[in-house]
């Protein structure tokens, strides 16, 4: 028995030991599949989206000589790394959607706005690496305004409350500079978007159709990022376009060199994926920190150099305001699924608005015939709003225990005045006789009261 036992305990041993082996090899081959970048040849490759506005074809040379040729030079030459960076344009299509390549593990870092990089930290948990400080024609800023505007020549538009009478174009639906911040400085002064203004056409990032439109007398009014404006059309700006609420504004001690009317955002960002290594992310923000001007990527990518990150807070209030940062629901809550969700830019706009309070959202057949009864002439190719939100008219159906104290309130009323008024009516000949009753009892103690208390009278001497 002894013998039995002690083979039995080798074997259940060795059972243990083969079972152990199998569970870690399969457990580094599924962390291996779930890795942070890809591998090539036995070199590790870490892939950078990026977006701007326009195709992919306009987006790689602007942006592939810094995600990646730099990058990976950098990390080849200065830390002796073998890791190399792979570019990828991403957002210019629905295909190329940098949600559903976060989701398929297919980016480890993202270079994109203000707007976007707030959502992919709240939604993905991914962190800013740094910010980047424009070069615009040779002035360095770490910062984006928005330049509202419309024809210096129409004259129906003079200050923002006109924006009622308007018809207005935003550039891009996770843009703050091109959207949210115009939304918010409108609604300051008493303009809703989506209530007050005849027509919203939207340009899914082509920012240079909505300023030839507004040039073209297609469009009265727009909002585009104050430095995409200097870049572009500086002349058509200082000659045409009238901007409105210019206000100079200050970012991180900063004066920002130019015309906004809006608040502040930061400038394009890098955004690194928590499964990248900590060392890695220190090392890429190292790189782009010690990016010179005048190196051809930064030339290529219209930037100066990059900084710690930007603070995102008025960005994160503006899509909260507006609504395109869904908060988790009790439902979420319960299903385990706790964090904020952007609306996609690939949306129908219409499932991205969130009308205040009072007002309920028309369906898009709706929409496209008031747009056609009031003579508003929409682009074919490009979502056209004409007031969509609409004030809830409904009769609003009570809950039974509503309805219930209602009858109970409108019974105790009746009960109340027939006490108070019919009982008194009723019983008014018993009340006067009780009266008269009283009057011939009280009469004769009053007398005797009276003879009692009269007061005497004294006679005066003569």
């Amino acid at each position: 028995p002894g013998r039995l036992m002690s083979f039995s305990i080798r074997w259940l041993c060795f059972v243990g030991l083969l079972c152990t082996a199998v569970y870690c090899s399969s457990s580094s081959s599924a962390s291996g599949s779930n890795s942070a970048a890809s591998t090539t040849a036995g070199k590790r490759v870490y892939r950078v989206g990026g977006w701007l506005p326009g195709t992919a074809d306009e987006i790689t040379p602007k942006l592939k000589p810094l995600l990646e040729n730099y990058l990976t030079t950098y990390f080849q030459t200065n830390l002796n790394s073998s890791a190399a960076f792979k570019f990828v344009p991403v957002d210019y299509s629905e295909e190329s959607y940098a949600n559903t390549m976060i989701e398929a593990n297919k980016l480890d870092f993202l270079y994109t706005l203000a707007g976007r990089a707030v959502c992919v930290e709240a939604e993905f948990g991914w962190i800013p690496v740094a910010t980047q400080r424009a070069d615009v024609l040779g002035i360095q800023t770490g910062a984006q305004g928005s330049i509202v505007f419309s024809l210096k020549s129409n004259t129906k538009i003079r200050n923002v409350t006109d924006f009622k009478h308007a018809s207005i174009g935003i550039g891009y639906l996770l843009s703050s500079n091109s959207y949210h911040f115009g939304y918010q400085l409108l609604s300051d002064n008493g303009v809703d978007l989506f209530i007050d203004v005849p027509k919203v056409v939207v340009y899914d990032n082509d920012y240079m159709a909505m300023l030839t439109d507004v040039v073209k007398e297609k469009l009265d009014a727009g909002v585009l990022p104050s430095t995409w404006m200097i870049q572009n059309a500086q002349d058509i700006l200082n000659s045409e376009l009238l901007v409105h609420n210019p206000t100079v504004h200050t970012y991180e001690g900063e004066d920002y060199p130019f015309p906004s009317s809006t608040a502040l955002a930061p400038q394009y960002g890098v955004m690194a994926s928590p499964d990248v290594p900590w060392d890695v992310k220190s090392q890429v923000a190292d790189a782009l920190t010690n990016l010179t001007q005048t190196d051809p990527a930064a030339i290529a990518a219209s930037a100066a150099t990059f900084t710690m990150p930007g603070h995102y807070a008025d960005v994160e209030d503006a899509l909260n305001a507006l609504g395109m940062m869904v908060q988790p629901s009790l439902q979420s809550w319960t299903e385990g699924t706790v964090s904020p969700k952007c609306h996609s830019p690939f949306e129908d706009i219409l499932d991205t608005i969130k009308c205040p309070k009072g007002y309920v959202l028309q369906d898009a057949e709706t929409i496209a015939f008031k747009c056609r009864k009031n003579g508003q002439d929409c682009p074919t190719d490009r979502p056209c709003l004409c007031r969509p939100c609409q004030r809830d008219l409904k009769v609003k159906v009570f809950p039974a225990k509503v309805v219930l104290g209602l009858v109970m309130a409108l019974f105790s009323l009746t009960l109340m005045l027939s006490v108070c008024w019919v009982v008194p009516i009723q019983t008014a000949p018993y009340a006067a006789d009780l009266a008269r009753r009283a009057q011939r009892f009280a009469r004769p103690i009053m007398a005797r009261f009276t003879r009692k208390h009269r007061p005497r009278t004294q006679s005066s001497s003569v």
